[in-house]
């Protein structure tokens, strides 16, 4: 009896050992998985909190991205409206160099022009006074070589005489040398006379001169002008200066090249 009841103790004994420590293994197993859920559990808000974090970085980046792709066709249209006004300069600086370059040879055309007329029209002053002597009326006036003669010594006293005292012939033909070896130089007859004289005496008058200067083949007929001032100083002015008609004419070639 007493072995039967010590058996049922031990085994009550052990029952009930075996029952706290499958209950301590139990507690210990739940707190095992407490412990796993709440690391799951902070793990899953840590991994929302990242999720968040990359979102809005993810968004960031997207916004960055489109402001860089604006920032760059913005970029890309500046340089190309650069571009295209460098075009434009530089289109504008050729014509500009074109025309200053045409003007440049234009002015170097007048220059060398005006040039050569004064080299001429000197040259010519220099051989009238050493052909017609010291003495002889010329000067310079209004870009021309001027000689002035007197009305008297070449038609007499009678203003409406128009045919050439015998004296005057020579000193004529002095010039019309000077005007033949100068082709480039045109010839105008300026009669300074008052107000009686008319044109039909003062063509007459001229139509005397013109036949000595211009009695040769090189000097042509539009060489020859004839012209009229009223003014007391009763002379003709022989005037050899350049062949302005010639010169602008030759300008305005120039000037369409």
């Amino acid at each position: 009896m007493n072995r039967i009841t010590l058996l049922l103790l031990l085994l009550v004994l052990t029952g009930t050992t075996l029952q706290a420590q499958n209950k301590k293994e139990l507690i210990a197993q739940v707190n095992s998985l407490n412990a796993e859920l709440q690391s799951t559990k902070a793990e899953l808000t840590e991994s929302k909190k990242n999720e968040k974090i990359s979102a809005a970085r993810a968004d960031s980046f997207e916004s960055q991205l489109k402001g860089l792709e604006e920032n760059n066709a913005t970029l890309l249209q500046n340089l190309n409206n650069f571009t295209a006004q460098s075009n434009n300069k530089l289109d504008n600086l050729s014509s500009v160099m074109e025309s200053l370059r045409k003007k440049e040879a234009e002015l170097k055309f007048i220059n060398d022009a005006l040039t050569s007329n004064d080299s001429i029209s000197l040259l010519v002053l220099t051989k009238l006074k050493q052909t017609l002597g010291e003495n002889a009326n010329i000067k310079v006036e209004r870009g021309s070589v001027v000689v002035i003669m007197d009305q008297t010594a070449l038609f007499g006293a009678n203003s409406n005489n128009t045919e050439l005292q015998a004296g005057a012939t020579e000193s004529l033909n002095k010039i019309a040398g000077i005007i033949k070896a100068n082709p480039d130089m045109a010839v105008t007859l300026e009669f300074h006379t008052d107000d009686a004289s008319s044109w039909e005496i003062i063509y007459k008058q001229a139509a005397s001169v013109t036949p000595i200067i211009g009695n040769t083949p090189d000097v042509k007929a539009e060489r020859i002008m004839v012209s009229r001032k009223t003014d007391l100083a009763n002379s003709l002015y022989i005037m050899l200066h350049p062949d302005f008609n010639s010169f602008y004419l030759n300008l305005r070639q120039n000037m369409k090249k």
